[in-house]
């Protein structure tokens, strides 16, 4: 363990319920380091630290803040918070988890705009079944998991966020870059800004897993630099898939190593893009010589994750309801994709979309107006804004208008219970309701 947290006794988490910083909040307790938190609303995700023995408040508390050694915030945390003015040490999220990973022999870190909760979830399996010695940060929950998955000291294996340019703080040993789009206007001027921000990140690993499909030919850092470059992809690279077979309710697809195995491999999902989650993931075990058939034995056997492409079984009334976190129209299109194979002949799908943040909405505005528009049905709700106002960019009641303009089959609700009611009165048996989105649009509609 590095210097850092011998000095610490009490640490506070402002926000403790997130996904990143419940999961840093159960670590820290984890190595015998008393933790308190707040945050803005109750979840199970509180209800399980809680549990752990962490005293949190919902609302704001200075007594926490005065009596911690350190105060750990996210970047959505305002500068004028009263636990924030009252902390005698304060520290961004991404500084304390680029020192949690420190603590480690070696740091696996996954980045990408899509599919980095689900590859890290899929490396840290495979590691599990292999028995190997590690502890993942995850920005998700595995169905059925706890908060904190894996307490071993060798490995970390965590997701490496590009928002505010988080996952610079790390120096992997293993990184791994699965896509670059340009998803967060509020902090990159443009998609060339973001590509240079994962070249640097690339840059200072030791060796990096890498989409083949991604152009890095203008990048004098990565030519210069020293990191092991690995391709994957379903063209030939250095790991590669084909022969993929969507079945009912799994998937069969071969991967391929250059001068090396040519094996099947299953997923119990219906969710083909997933399939370029695992062709990563198996490029990252084998570099650290994980064998084959424990690689296979983990895909097999992953559960999946909560919120991704997660069916949650039929509502009252009789539909399939399928909830998904995309909130990019990349992501929405392989929801939408996925959704529509097993759609019975005589069903509908009913896609219910919950946009995430004004900027993101702007800035995206005609790619979100062509993919949400097909042979189906599109529900709109109010934006979830997070940290933005309105001003920020475009609401959703832009967005809906603009799709009236060319889509009949359209219908804005304003607010969770409107949505209920409205699914619960014209979705069939036989149709399938997708709800998507980064807010809390999966977690309200739960029936």
């Amino acid at each position: 363990m590095n210097n850092f947290f011998y000095g610490l006794k009490k640490v506070h988490f402002i926000g403790v319920g997130g996904v990143s910083m419940s999961k840093l909040c159960a670590y820290t307790l984890g190595i015998g380091i008393q933790c308190t938190g707040s945050d803005a609303k109750n979840s199970g995700t509180i209800d399980k630290l809680r549990a752990m023995g962490v005293d949190i408040v919902i609302g704001e508390k200075r007594d926490f803040a005065l009596e911690a050694d350190l105060v750990v915030y996210s970047s959505a945390i305002k500068p004028n918070h009263p636990e924030l003015l009252a902390a005698k040490k304060c520290m961004e999220r991404k500084e304390y988890l680029a020192l949690v990973a420190k603590n480690f022999d070696k740091i696996i870190a996954v980045s990408g705009a899509h599919g980095k909760t689900t590859t890290t979830a899929m490396i840290a399996w495979i590691f599990k079944v292999a028995g190997k010695s590690f502890t993942s940060h995850i920005g998700g929950e595995l169905v059925g998991g706890d908060i904190c998955f894996g307490t071993g000291e060798e490995y970390f294996i965590t997701e490496a966020c590009e928002y505010s340019k988080s996952f610079l703080k790390l120096h992997p040993d293993i990184g791994v870059v699965l896509n670059i789009d340009f998803d967060h206007p509020d902090c990159y001027k443009s998609l060339k800004d973001t590509y240079l921000a994962f070249t640097m990140f690339m840059a200072q690993s030791k060796a990096v897993v890498y989409n083949s499909e991604l152009d890095f030919n203008d990048s004098e850092r990565l030519k210069n630099g020293n990191a092991k470059l690995m391709s994957y992809g379903t063209n030939e690279s250095d790991f590669w898939t084909d022969k993929i077979v969507r079945l009912s309710n799994y998937i069969k697809f071969n991967a391929h190593k250059k001068n090396g195995f040519d094996e099947e491999f299953t997923l119990y999902t219906i969710n083909e893009v997933n399939v370029k989650c695992a062709i990563a993931a198996i490029a990252v075990c084998d570099y650290v010589g994980i064998d084959i058939d424990k690689i296979k034995m983990g895909l097999a056997t992953f559960p999946g994750l909560k919120n991704r492409f997660q069916c949650l079984g039929i509502m009252t009334g009789g539909a399939k309801m399928i909830v998904d976190y995309a909130h990019h129209p990349k992501q929405i299109e392989y929801a939408i994709s996925s959704a529509y194979y097993n759609l019975p002949d005589d069903g509908d799908l009913i896609v219910l979309f919950e946009p995430h943040t004004y900027s993101r909405t702007k800035a995206l505005f005609k790619d979100f107006c062509k993919v949400l528009q097909g042979d189906w049905i599109t529900i709109i709700m109010p934006t979830y804004s997070a940290r933005e106002k309105v001003e920020d960019g475009y609401d959703s009641m832009r967005l809906y208008s603009e799709m009236c303009k060319s889509n009949k089959r359209l219908v804005y609700v304003d607010g969770y219970e409107k949505a209920k009611e409205w699914l619960l009165k014209n979705a069939k048996v036989t149709d399938t309701v997708l709800c998507l989105g980064a807010g809390l649009v999966n977690e309200k509609l739960i029936y």
